[in-house]
């Protein structure tokens, strides 16, 4: 009967553990201090809009060091952001899992989605002071952090996040209908050999400053496509792989060289024995 229930309470335990793992893991992240406006690049993106319409629109800013990436938000008549961290898709937690928030957003009733109004956004000296509740959840080992306001509002959000120290950067789509990867400076994809995107981007660009821009277009996309996956390297890369292959080559060739020499000057003197050796044979029969 003792060891009946024993297992029952084993039981018991395992069970409690499996459903408390199942659960959301909720918690409120604090946000101490505004973020730096001057941080963050806040481009009125249109995708070569003939009416000026503006759309949700996230754009993610890869930065030289590979540790941090920018992301900077167009909302229209919007009152809930769920975030991705990168390191979503493997689990994981951290103590400031977002940082540099910076809110420049007015009440969807107030204003308009017009572009000029949002050029003038980032000319603030502050930020929006506006109420807003920032969670995140951890559910089944899936990272997601929400932004929820209490009425829809209009403007950009920025905010930075860590993200893996590699050049290959996987994330979950985001709620939005144009979704953007800006690479470092310096850095491109395309190359079968050393990464592409996928899925495939719809328009592939060069900025003002030479970085590469990718653009992915939500309603275009499949309802399979749920996660963005850039590989990306430095431009140099396919130069210097080329280089060393030649020079691979190059060796190849001078070894085959070198033994197809050896193996002449060898089939020579392997000649000069033999003639000597049907001499010495011809000397030996006349005797």
């Amino acid at each position: 009967m003792k060891m009946r229930t024993k297992i029952m309470l084993m039981l018991l335990a395992l069970l409690v553990v499996f459903v408390s793992g199942c659960m959301d893991q909720k918690k409120e992240i604090v946000v101490e201090k505004p973020g730096n406006i001057s941080n963050y690049e806040f481009e009125v993106f249109l995708n070569d809009s003939s009416n000026q319409t503006l759309a949700n629109t996230t754009t993610f800013y890869l930065l030289e060091n590979n540790t941090e990436m920018q992301v900077v938000n167009i909302v229209v008549n919007t009152s809930k952001l769920e975030i991705y961290p990168p390191e979503t898709l493997s689990g994981g937690s951290e103590e400031n899992p977002i940082e540099n928030f910076v809110l420049l957003v007015d009440p969807a009733n107030e204003t308009k989605p017009d572009p000029q109004i949002f050029e003038e956004l980032p000319s603030r000296n502050e930020t929006s002071a506006i109420n807003y509740t920032l969670t995140q959840k951890v559910s089944r080992s899936m990272k997601v952090i929400n932004l929820e306001f209490k009425e829809p509002v209009t403007g950009f959000i920025a905010y930075t996040l860590e993200i893996p120290k590699t050049q290959s950067f996987t994330f979950l789509k985001p709620n939005s209908e144009f979704i953007r990867v800006v690479l470092p400076e310096g850095y491109v994809t395309g190359n079968r050999v050393f990464g592409i995107a996928r899925p495939e981007p719809a328009n592939v660009t060069f900025d003002e400053k030479g970085r590469q821009t990718l653009l992915w277009i939500s309603s275009k996309m499949g309802d399979r496509e749920k996660t963005i996956q850039v590989k990306y390297y430095t431009k140099s890369a396919p130069l210097y792989f080329s280089a060393s292959i030649i020079a691979l080559l190059c060796g190849v060739v001078l070894v085959l060289l070198h033994y197809a020499r050896s193996r002449k000057e060898l089939e020579s003197v392997q000649g000069i024995f033999e003639l000597e050796k049907e001499y010495n044979q011809k000397r030996q029969r006349r005797k």
